[in-house]
């Protein structure tokens, strides 16, 4: 599959496109260029997660979950350019009386402040409701992750509790925000 075929939208400043082993390259670039800005937010990296091979596996070994509509990851670049500068993933949804999922996020540290990751975001977010049917989207950061705070308030999500030492992020059990953006009822 092309990368042009992967493309799910534009905004008015991205193009948004489903992650394929297309792009495993560009996203090995975008990782290894933000490893240092991402690391306070992540769990711990081995050098082999950053490898071309072990991008490529995960990225193949998430068809199968895409397949089965319980994900959907997501890249995107500046409108007409190449380079990844940003990435978003919608996993483990669940369907029945649930309709549920979560929201991860990350841009590159260069484009940060921009308004790019809020504008990919919002049609994202549309984009999954619309073709997956998910009433609620989950995001949780870290307290002092303003940025993030910020951007899910903007969008529309709701602070919906605390959780002490939910995640082992950056090599330590750390608390998180627990938010969550709902689809108007229908």
């Amino acid at each position: 599959m092309s990368t042009e075929k992967a493309k799910l939208f534009s905004t008015a400043r991205t193009d948004v496109y489903r992650l394929t082993e297309d792009f495993s390259e560009k996203l090995q670039r975008f990782l290894i260029e933000n490893r240092e800005n991402f690391a306070p937010f992540e769990p711990l990296r081995t050098e082999d997660y950053f490898s071309l091979e072990n991008i490529r596996q995960r990225i193949t070994d998430s068809q199968s979950d895409f397949n089965a509509k319980k994900c959907l990851l997501l890249v995107f670049t500046v409108k007409g350019e190449d380079k990844i500068i940003g990435s978003i993933n919608f996993t483990n949804f669940v369907y029945g009386v649930f309709q549920a999922g979560y929201l991860g996020f990350s841009i590159d540290k260069s484009y940060q402040g921009k308004g790019l990751m809020h504008e990919a975001l919002q049609s994202a977010i549309a984009y999954v409701h619309e073709n997956y049917g998910l009433h609620r989207i989950m995001a949780n950061h870290l307290p002092d992750n303003i940025r993030s705070q910020n951007i899910l308030a903007r969008l529309g999500f709701e602070r919906e509790g605390f959780a002490r030492s939910y995640l082992k992020i950056n090599g330590k059990w750390q608390d998180h925000v627990l938010n969550s953006y709902i689809a108007a009822e229908k």
